[in-house]
């Protein structure tokens, strides 16, 4: 009795690890030229979003999958309509983003993560500035050869 069980013990562990060899691996290498590509992609987005370009953050997303962008607890469905939030704060609202912390991580040749986090300076035109400490995630995925957002997670904390 106690031979069968070691054996089934030995027989699912080794099934274990064949369907663990047969996920997708990623490389532990870096690939510079694709994260430059994103890091440019990226920090033009967070100028855009400095000064409430709205239609120019607008034209660094793609939408086609309906994945949903997060905004401080807001689930989003479409990125218009996060788009139309943000509207209401042009013109109303001054910024500027202070990266603390970034990681690019290139999953395919198509596909990578942003993550940051730092610090937003607020200025409403009531003058009442204040500072908000904040972290990003943002999923890429390049189309014709453009790297556009596909989802986006972001808060303050």
């Amino acid at each position: 009795m106690k031979k069968q069980f070691v054996i089934s013990l030995f027989l699912m562990l080794c099934v274990g690890f064949i369907q663990t060899s047969r996920g997708q691996t990623v490389s532990g290498t870096s690939n510079p030229g694709i994260e430059k590509e994103i890091d440019a992609v990226f920090m033009a987005a967070i100028k855009a979003a400095e000064s409430f370009d709205v239609a120019k953050l607008v034209s660094c997303v793609d939408d086609r999958y309906n994945a949903g962008f997060i905004s401080n607890g807001v689930y989003y469905s479409r990125f218009d309509s996060l788009a139309n939030t943000l509207n209401a704060f042009a013109g109303q609202v001054k910024q500027h983003f202070t990266i603390q912390k970034k990681k690019i991580s290139v999953i395919a040749d198509n596909v990578a993560l942003v993550s940051a986090s730092g610090v937003s300076q607020i200025e409403p035109n009531d003058g009442n500035a204040f500072e908000v400490n904040f972290c990003w995630t943002f999923v890429y995925q390049k189309f014709n050869n453009e790297w556009k957002v596909i989802q986006s997670h972001q808060a303050s904390k």
